[in-house]
C-alpha cells in the first residue's frame, strides 16, 4: 500500500506532476525562445487558396529558407505590420514571368498552388540580389508582393516559416511548403 500525504496525493504522483511541469516549461522555452514561435492572423486573401483571410497561423524561425516556403515577413510598406507570402526566388536566381507562368533561371516552374495564372509579366528578367529573396502571394493577381514593390525582401525581414493553422478549427493542421524548382530541377 502506497503512502499518502496529508492532502491525499501520493509522493509518486507529486514527482510525476513536477516532471510533466518541467517538460512543458522546457518545450515552451524551446519553441518561444530558440525557435521564435509567433502567432499571426492572415490579413488578406493574397495567399488564397493556401491560406485564407482570417486564418490564424503559427510561424517558427528557421536557420535557412527555401523556394516554396510560406513565410511571415515584415511589411516593407507599413512599419509594424506583417505579411504572409511564398518565397519564389533566392539570392542569385533569375526570375521572369511570361504567359502567366513563373520561370526560374530560364526554365518553367510548376506552381500548382496558385489561384489562377498571373495576368502580369516580369520582363526583362530580374536577378535576386545577395541577401534578399523574392516573395509572391499565391493569389498573384490580388497580392502586394515583390512584383508590386519592384524589389525583394531582405532575409533579415523574414520572421519565420508558417507551420500550422490553429483557427478556424475546420482548417486546423500543418501548412506544408511546396518544393519550388524549375523543370530542370534548379
Amino acid at each position: 500500500m502506497g503512502f499518502l500525504s496529508m492532502d491525499g496525493v501520493s509522493p509518486a504522483r507529486r514527482v510525476a506532476s513536477a516532471v510533466v511541469a518541467v517538460v512543458l516549461i522546457l518545450i515552451i522555452g524551446y519553441l518561444f525562445g530558440l525557435r521564435g514561435m509567433r502567432f499571426f492572423l492572415v490579413p488578406t486573401g493574397s495567399m488564397e487558396p493556401t491560406l485564407l483571410r482570417r486564418d490564424y497561423i503559427v510561424s517558427l524561425t528557421e536557420r535557412t529558407y527555401h523556394r516554396g516556403d510560406i513565410v511571415v515577413l515584415r511589411d516593407p510598406t507599413e512599419p509594424g505590420a506583417y505579411l504572409v507570402k511564398r518565397i519564389v526566388g533566392m539570392p542569385g536566381d533569375i526570375l521572369s514571368i511570361d504567359g502567366g507562368a513563373l520561370f526560374i533561371n530560364d526554365a518553367y516552374a510548376s506552381e500548382p498552388y496558385i489561384l489562377e495564372p498571373m495576368m502580369i509579366s516580369l520582363n526583362p528578367p530580374i536577378e535576386v540580389p545577395d541577401g534578399q529573396i523574392w516573395v509572391l502571394g499565391d493569389n498573384r493577381n490580388a497580392s502586394e508582393d515583390s512584383l508590386t514593390w519592384g524589389h525583394g525582401i531582405y532575409l533579415d525581414d523574414v520572421v519565420g516559416k508558417v507551420r500550422f493553422i490553429y483557427h478556424p478549427f475546420s482548417r486546423m493542421g500543418s501548412v506544408v511548403s511546396y518544393p519550388l524548382t524549375n523543370t530542370e530541377g534548379g
